[in-house]
């Protein structure tokens, strides 16, 4: 069990991060009337969201800042250099959080983006969270109080993440309500893929395990063929997507009977 002090405290704070990051700069005695504390614990709480990098404070007010999602946990576990900017990784986290509820049991796959969907995890009660990297092991600890269990395996040698069959045996004693996974791209038999052939073997496994399967694929590389199969399309329950992809790609998408169901920023949720 992983308990974190302070949680309340947490949890307002991330509020107030994202009031904040709405706004752009907000007054102290706006934010205390808002969320009915004193100035002084609102000073408190802008200065650790300062000190996180999150906020630039100014006389009276504070503003969000434009590199705040670089001061998010980071954890590049894939051999796959995404260009991705820090507002587009903080929109797929947040989407991706949305999408959880109450007392459930979650993977979350050794990503950037994955781990940072952990602050938007906050808010929830009764979570467990299986993981198979060490990393994302503080942030958790910072942000949720939850039941965290690590995957047993060997680190792999192209990334930090745990692999192999002490891993794949442990996916079988679990009982997983949603599985979030952030994918390199789709070949052209419509097999989403990831570029560490262990990670698409224990991952393979953990779709096979999962109630539901969420996938995360922020820049679409259609027709892959360096990649290696995890599962197909067809297969998951929700894929956030970008909206940047082109009439074949849109194709492959609609046989696997998947349609837009909502569109937020640069990026697209689609469901069965």
């Amino acid at each position: 069990m992983v308990r974190t002090t302070g949680n309340s405290s947490l949890k307002r704070r991330l509020q107030m991060l994202d009031v904040i990051r709405q706004q752009n700069e907000v007054k102290v005695e706006a934010l205390s009337q808002q969320f009915n504390v004193s100035t002084v614990t609102i000073r408190g709480d802008l200065n650790y969201l300062e000190e996180q990098g999150f906020i630039v404070r100014s006389f009276g007010s504070a503003k969000y800042s434009p590199d705040a999602n670089s001061s998010l946990p980071s954890s590049t576990v894939d051999n796959t250099k995404l260009n991705i900017s820090n507002a587009d990784g903080l929109t797929i986290a947040k989407l991706a959080a949305g999408f959880v509820e109450n007392g459930e049991s979650l993977f979350l796959g050794a990503s950037d983006l994955t781990h940072k969907m952990v602050p938007f995890l906050a808010s929830y009660e009764s979570l467990s969270l299986i993981v198979n990297t060490l990393e994302i092991v503080p942030t958790v600890k910072q942000f949720m109080l939850c039941d965290l269990q690590l995957l047993g395996g060997t680190v792999s040698e192209e990334c930090s993440a745990l692999v192999g069959p002490i891993a794949e045996q442990g996916v079988h004693l679990q009982l997983v309500s949603k599985c979030f996974i952030e994918f390199a791209g789709v070949n052209a038999d419509g097999y989403l893929t990831l570029k560490n052939v262990a990670m698409a073997r224990l991952y393979k496994d953990i779709v096979n395990h999962s109630e539901m399967v969420i996938a995360l694929i922020p820049h679409a590389v259609f027709s892959d063929t360096e990649g290696y199969p995890v599962c197909k399309l067809s297969e998951l329950d929700i894929l956030i997507l970008t909206c940047d992809i082109g009439e074949d790609e849109t194709s492959i998408v609609e046989q696997a009977a998947m349609s837009v169901t909502q569109t937020r920023g640069n990026y697209q949720i689609l469901s069965k």
